[in-house]
């Protein structure tokens, strides 16, 4: 994971260096209009291989194989369209291709998207750090090669949408499920209720990391929405790097599903994985935005210091440790069957964020960050409240 958020910094330092503000804004459009598409893909149906009982295994394989290839073709349609309304909307007809071509990563999630959840299941950790490496030094060479080349903007555009098959074939080379046609399936709806929390979730999700891009981008202008989009990703994305790591491995942790934990147990790993969190995510960002005025210059260059990027990537960075509380928070509500309450938990964060959203576009970039670091500050502390009452631990302990 380290290694991946390595390359992709290697990335960032190059864009940062190769690209205008103005240049970065129309990057930020692009690539916030796949992540929005993208999210419903990620964990719509996975979720429930994690977790179901290994007697409704095979079944539940076989349906959600055939499901997968549906999601991946709507999601393709509605990226289209989705391209088509931000260069609309924005007047940047240009903007409408890349957004395009990209939706096509959709058609080749649902070959590898049943494998992945098996090998998550199964607890191969090292297995899917060593995919994602791959998949992320496969991006970077190519980002890098492309760049070197002039392509400008399709030069991060075209690695993105060759990457997955990396992914695809990693995953299915490690894991023997095949698809049968004589495996009888299950009921697709049943997987449908399961994941209809979860889609809400994912979409909420989606709002609360895209809407501050779309906003800005709006509001204060292609430029403004470069210089924020740089921050974000020189502040929080290299914050969460372990926290990543953490969140990746904590659901399968929680879950351990094929075996009958009695509830104190997930609770006790939920109480050490936060702790965890707080020592190793905390001491990181707090390291990182103490050092932020001394490498930002140096590193991406002068213009972004000067731009009044410092600010800002010290207060996302920050944003990382309350931030992953949350969502670290979430997997234990689902792994303990509470989607109804995770859904709540995520539903009041997203009303939060977009209200001080919308309050503090006109104030400004540093505006903006400021009431994203104080939402999700509110939000862990709620959070971590509620996990205590389900989980039934001492405040002294979950709160430690």
């Amino acid at each position: 994971m380290l290694l991946s958020r390595v390359l992709r910094l290697a990335i960032t330092v190059v864009v940062a260096r190769a690209f205008s503000t103005e240049d970065y804004g129309q990057i930020a459009l692009i690539f916030t209009a796949h992540e929005i598409i993208t999210l419903f893909m990620q964990r719509c149906t996975q979720v429930k291989l994690v977790q179901a009982p290994l007697e409704a295994l095979a079944a539940l394989c076989k349906t959600t194989y055939s499901l997968n290839w549906l999601l991946g073709l709507g999601l393709l349609l509605a990226q289209c369209v989705t391209g088509f309304i931000i260069a609309t909307v924005y007047d940047a007809p240009d903007l409408w291709l890349p957004i395009a071509l990209l939706g096509l990563c959709h058609l080749l999630m649902p070959i590898g998207m049943v494998h992945a959840a098996l090998n998550v299941r199964q607890s191969k950790l090292k297995l899917v750090a060593k995919i994602e490496v791959s998949q992320t030094f496969f991006e970077a060479v190519g980002v890098l090669l492309l760049i070197a080349s002039g392509l400008g903007i399709w030069a991060l555009v075209i690695p993105k949408l060759f990457a997955p098959l990396v992914w695809v074939f990693g995953h299915r080379s490690q894991c023997p499920w095949r698809f049968d046609r004589q495996q009888a399936g299950t009921d697709w709806r049943s997987i449908l209720r399961y994941s209809g929390n979860l889609l809400v979730v994912d979409g909420m999700q989606v709002i609360r990391q895209n809407l501050d891009y779309l906003l800005v981008g709006h509001f204060l202008g292609l430029e403004a929405l470069g210089l924020y989009f740089f921050a974000f990703n020189a502040g929080l994305g290299i914050a969460t790097t372990f926290a990543n790591a953490i969140n990746s491995a904590f659901l399968p942790h929680l879950c351990n599903a094929d075996s009958h934990d009695a509830a104190s147990a997930r609770a006790g790993r939920y109480h050490n994985g936060i702790r965890m969190i707080g020592i190793v995510v905390g001491g990181t960002v707090v390291a990182q935005a103490a050092a932020a005025p001394f490498y930002v210059p140096l590193v991406f260059g002068e213009k972004w210091e000067a731009a009044g990027s410092i600010p800002l990537i010290v207060i996302l960075c920050l944003t990382a440790l309350p931030k992953t509380m949350f969502e670290s928070s979430s997997q234990f509500l689902r792994a303990v069957d509470q989607p109804k309450l995770d859904l709540q938990c995520h539903l009041k964060l997203t009303v939060l964020l977009v209200i001080g959203l919308i309050l503090t576009v006109p104030f400004g970039l540093t505006a903006i960050a400021l009431s994203i670091l104080a939402t999700y500050t509110l939000g862990a502390l709620l959070m971590l409240l509620i996990c205590r009452r389900v989980s039934q631990l001492p405040a002294t302990i979950v709160m430690a």
